[in-house]
């Protein structure tokens, strides 16, 4: 992890990327990858967040992103690598860090990410049908949401729990 009293800038060089992935939108200043790992802890302070989850990178001049769950990671490489415009995808172990800057007077983001590449395994189909079951339930959000088994509609903008269930696929 790094050291608290340290700002992202002055501990990564911008735009390094793992793989060769472009940084050039700006969402990070690094996708730094640590080999076997370990990953930052989770952490929740006002100035410093870190969140686990999974990393999806595509080919170069492709970009990261992050998601905290698999399923949704997946379903995103997957349905990227079917566009002409990608030429390969890898989805992994990885860590989001955010960390106010005083210098820079914003926040600054790293990726970090570890080990192997976790896509196209034996349990990907059963990610994809969860990510599925999840939209199916919350049609209306664009967050994800894990599936409850129950269908919720937005209720005066309120999400509202149905007693209608939701048949798993």
């Amino acid at each position: 992890m790094a050291n608290p009293r340290m700002i992202l800038c002055k501990l990564f060089e911008t735009g390094d990327s793992a793989f060769g992935n472009s940084l050039t939108a700006g969402r990070y200043l690094a996708a730094a990858f640590r080999g076997q790992g370990p990953l930052p802890r989770p952490l929740r302070n006002e100035d410093h967040i870190i969140r686990q989850g999974y990393g999806v990178g595509f080919g170069p001049g492709g970009q990261w992103y992050f998601f905290e769950d698999i399923a949704p990671a997946l379903t995103f490489g997957r349905a990227a690598r079917m566009s002409l415009d990608c030429s390969g995808y890898g989805v992994f172990n990885a860590a989001h860090e955010v960390m106010f800057c005083d210098d820079h007077n914003t926040d600054e983001r790293v990726l970090h990410l570890i080990g192997g590449d976790i896509d196209r395994g034996e349990d990907e189909l059963e990610h994809l049908k969860r990510f599925v079951q999840g939209v199916k339930e919350h049609a209306w959000s664009s967050n994800w949401h894990r599936p409850t088994g129950f269908v919720y509609r937005l209720n005066d903008g309120r999400p509202t729990r149905t007693k209608q269930r939701s048949l798993p696929l």
